[in-house]
């Protein structure tokens, strides 16, 4: 929005002159705020656009009641510009958005002030997800700090996740692996955990206890593990790195 140039001109010329005797009163800016609620000092406007429509509407309501026109009382023009101020004014929402600049310790400050998770901090562990997790554990006889540290490295407790390479869900199970565990649903979490975990357990007795090769065989697959050891030097980049982080992850109790 721009201001009117012609009832600029007026409100200008007006102030050199002074106002006439007799000419209608207008209310002022900050009554006009006050008579909306806004204390005095408050916010102003609700944003830039509305804020130049306001100065147009009381620079013609200046003009028009100060000014010199006798074509029709100043009295009744001024209260037709008055109209239109309040019709704008009443359009206007309470809270402006200027209103964003929270006050300290409000809940939205606090929220705005929170400073953002790490990229390796977990998820907020829903309580039904930890519920599954002590579930399979008790059924499988899994380590439910493992199961939560596998969770932790495949999905970062997001059930809904997908990788690159196809592999779903909190434990990222791949299509065919999940279908042969009698999976109908990798997304639904209990299906998933309990999956996983008797995956797990497979593996870990598949391998007699040893975590490595449980841990390579999950990440890796068993066949690979199977014709090629989990020694170090026969792994892949990505599984070492699966390896160290899920264990880091176990003995520290971050899963």
């Amino acid at each position: 929005m721009s201001v009117d140039p012609v009832a600029a001109a007026q409100w200008l010329e007006i102030q050199k002159k002074g106002a006439e005797p007799g000419a209608a009163a207008s209310l002022s800016f900050e009554e006009l705020l006050a008579a909306r609620g806004v204390p005095a000092g408050a916010a102003g406007p609700a944003d830039a656009a509305a804020s130049a429509e306001l100065l147009r509407l009381r620079l013609m309501s200046s003009a028009l009641s100060l000014g010199n026109d006798q074509a029709q009382p100043a009295s009744l023009q001024s209260q037709g510009v008055q109209a239109l101020l309040n019709k704008f004014l009443a359009q206007l929402p309470k809270d402006p958005p200027g209103a964003a600049l929270l006050a300290p310790g409000s809940a939205g400050a606090d929220a705005a002030a929170a400073p953002l998770a790490a990229a390796d901090d977990p998820l907020p562990e829903n309580p039904t997800i930890g519920a599954i997790i002590d579930k399979a554990s008790q059924r499988y006889g899994v380590d439910a700090g493992l199961i939560r540290a596998i969770i932790k490295q495949e999905s970062n407790f997001n059930p809904r996740a997908v990788s690159s390479a196809g592999a779903q869900g909190l434990m990222q199970l791949m299509p065919a692996t999940a279908r042969g565990l009698g999976v109908s649903d990798s997304f639904d979490p209990e299906q998933n955990v309990m999956a996983g975990t008797r995956f797990l357990k497979d593996m870990l007795r598949r391998y007699g206890g040893n975590l490595d090769d449980a841990l390579a065989a999950y990440n890796w697959g068993p066949g690979n593990v199977d014709r090629h050891g989990s020694a170090s030097a026969h792994l892949p980049r990505e599984t070492r790195e699966y390896l160290a982080k899920v264990k880091g992850y176990y003995s520290r109790g971050l899963g």
